[in-house]
């Protein structure tokens, strides 16, 4: 049997199979299954005995320098890697169970995500040869710091034999220390001086693909290859480290690795009959790896530079402020900005006066790619950063032959969408791009026709229908209700809204809405009234629940992101613009087994109406405050 390759029918039967193992894992448990197969794989190492063991760690890099080294190695003999990026234990000892002992050589990934994660698989495996890329904050947390990452990555190092041979990045000081735990044979690569193999003379600006010359031993050598981007240079230098500990001259290796095509996801090139580009660096998106990719598209030659940026990973604190930051950096880069997720309303305070169109925002997939693919022409370059198990990116390229039906944002599988079987059934929400352009509404002829140029707008966000009153999710309903019985003022009913003009109690003109929209699509019902009234989100003031204050607790913000509120998410992308002052109740958190979602549509308890009636007066209050902040003041609080 021979390696794995990334293509045809042979990828589609072994993904069949991995998919048979895990719905038969899920049925019966790990010991049914698994049990058996690691008994078995650890006696079944014994009979390879001619077949060298590589083992690859790092943070970053380990597929595709497995990858490399599976294509260049295939020039020497048969062998077998692990699947894609599959590199668990049980996935290890499955690929294990595909060598033959006629083999050359076994590659695998180890992951060292957590402490004492590599014990197992290092173990089993038993390598006679280890290649560590970078130790990056992919899983560091005050718990697992990068030092402690880089003590477990070091393992793999350390369990080499004394006829064994660790290939060691020299840039990377925690990879470069390990070679004190080496009881066999060490080769540094490296851009570094010291490097025993170092590559000189790197590019790699689009379109041309990336290149370096070799320096091993007095030899220099041209290596061309065709990957993109200047941080692949670990992954190279590493896999043909290895190459030459097994032996191959470094003619050889160039000439394997000029081969190799980039592997799923990482930074791979796809090019569409319209003459599009999309780089895909959509299979894992840590923050820390975000200034690699938009490195190679500042130095990139195209007639125009988009950049696709999805839910980032081991962001840490201060979530907002990152995802602010990480769209400002990519205005600079790019013509166009995109920022899709959960967390994409955050990006709003980057966008810049007067270029406000170079940024947008959207919380679903679908809209993204709705948008993009409108607005995407000939020998433009499309950067889709983003992770796979969270937002699926290549969705905005299938779609554009109508190979994707699924628009699900809650998948969480790592599974590739063109390798998914589920991809062709429809799922998930509905395109809200079209449905956000405005449109008239229709106002009752006995009520105003329009709302007073120096009103504020005072909108209680919640859900229409009757069942939902007095749920938290509907507080926002039941705010301006309580403020309108103070004011004196009266509802008028319309097809898109109710709304109550009149005037505060210092006589400033105000209107009341109530939007008849379910909360999670507010904004295109909110933007169509506005519309067709001609106000601005800059007279507007929400009120809303928020699930992050305490029962009761009453706070006010002049603008900023969603914080994860769907119904203001809703409103934020659809006017792209987070000038809207808030006012937000809090509701507490669900206890015990109840989700978020069956919380706030569930009514208060008897107990908490006392808190609650409380907040409602103070929240009304809160909104006539801000009603007489002028703009003015609101550009001195904001700053």
């Amino acid at each position: 049997m021979t390696a794995p390759v990334s293509s045809g029918p042979r990828k589609t039967l072994l993904h069949v199979r991995d998919a048979v193992a895990w719905r038969l894992h899920r049925l019966l448990g790990d010991r049914v299954v698994y049990g058996s197969l690691l008994a078995t794989a650890k006696q079944y190492r014994r009979v390879l005995k001619g077949v060298v063991f590589i083992g690859i760690t790092g943070s970053v890099g380990k597929t595709t320098t497995k990858e490399l080294l599976l294509g260049m190695l295939s020039q020497r003999g048969r062998g077998v890697g692990n699947y894609s990026s599959f590199n668990n234990i049980e996935e290890i000892a499955k690929a294990m169970m595909r060598s033959r002992p006629t083999h050359r050589f076994f590659v695998t990934e180890l992951s060292g995500q957590q402490p004492n994660y590599m014990d197992r698989p290092l173990a089993l495996v038993r390598p006679s040869i280890g290649i560590v890329t970078v130790v990056g904050d992919d899983h560091s947390s005050v718990e697992y710091p990068r030092e402690a990452i880089a003590r477990e990555k070091s393992k793999l190092v350390a369990a080499l034999p004394a006829s064994g041979t660790a290939i060691l990045n020299a840039d990377d000081e925690l990879v470069s220390g390990m070679a004190a735990r080496c009881a066999g044979r060490v080769i540094t690569y490296g851009l570094s001086a010291g490097a025993e193999l170092r590559a000189e003379e790197v590019s790699s600006v689009w379109p041309e693909r990336l290149q370096m010359t070799l320096l091993h031993r007095g030899e220099r050598l041209k290596v061309h290859t065709q990957l993109c981007g200047t941080h692949w240079i670990p992954s190279v230098l590493g896999a043909i480290g290895a190459g030459l500990a097994m032996g191959m001259t470094l003619q050889e290796c160039a000439g394997g690795i000029a081969r190799v095509a980039p592997f799923d996801g990482r930074m791979q090139p796809v090019s569409t009959p319209e003459g599009v580009t999309f780089i895909r660096d959509d299979y894992k998106a840590p923050l820390w790896t975000v200034d690699a990719a938009f490195d190679f598209m500042k130095a990139a030659r195209a007639k125009r530079k988009i950049i696709v940026i999805g839910e980032l990973q081991d962001v840490g604190s201060r979530k907002s402020a990152k995802y602010e930051k990480t769209a400002s950096v990519a205005q600079d880069i790019a013509e166009i900005t995109i920022v899709v997720g959960p967390w994409a309303s955050s990006a709003l305070k980057a966008r810049r006066r007067g270029a406000e169109e170079r940024l947008r925002v959207f919380s679903h997939v679908r809209d993204a790619a709705q948008y993009l693919n409108a607005i995407t022409r000939e020998g433009d370059l499309v950067l889709l950063k983003g992770a796979n198990r969270q937002d699926h990116l290549m969705r905005i390229i299938m779609a554009r032959s109508n190979d994707i039906a699924c628009w699900r944002d809650d998948c969480n599988r790592y599974t590739l969408c063109d390798e998914c079987p589920e991809r062709n059934t429809p799922s998930g929400p509905p395109p809200t791009v079209e449905s956000a352009r405005p449109r008239s509404v229709a106002l009752p002829r006995s009520g105003r026709q329009s709302v007073d140029a120096d009103a504020q707008l005072i909108i209680g966000l919640g859900n229409p229908e009757p069942t939902y009153a007095g749920t938290p999710h509907n507080i926002g309903y039941a705010v301006v209700d309580r403020l309108a019985v103070t004011l004196g003022l009266s509802w008028e009913e319309t097809p898109q809204a109710w709304l109550a003009h009149g005037a505060a109690h210092d006589g400033r003109p105000v209107c009341l809405i109530k939007v008849r929209s379910a909360m999670n699509h507010t904004g295109a019902a909110l933007k169509a009234l506005c519309a067709s009234l001609s106000l601005d989100p800059a007279r507007c003031i929400l009120v809303h629940d928020d699930l992050d204050l305490p029962l009761g607790a009453v706070r006010t913000r002049l603008n900023g992101g969603a914080g994860g509120h769907r119904g203001i998410a809703s409103i934020l992308e659809a006017f792209q613009s987070d000038a809207f002052r808030r006012v937000k109740v809090g509701v507490g958190r669900p206890g015990g087994a109840v989700d978020r979602a069956q919380y706030v549509l569930t009514p208060f308890a008897a107990a908490d109406q006392d808190a609650i009636g409380q907040a409602l007066v103070t929240a009304g209050a809160r909104s006539l405050e801000l009603v007489h902040t002028s703009a003015a003041q609101r550009q001195l609080l904001e700053r």
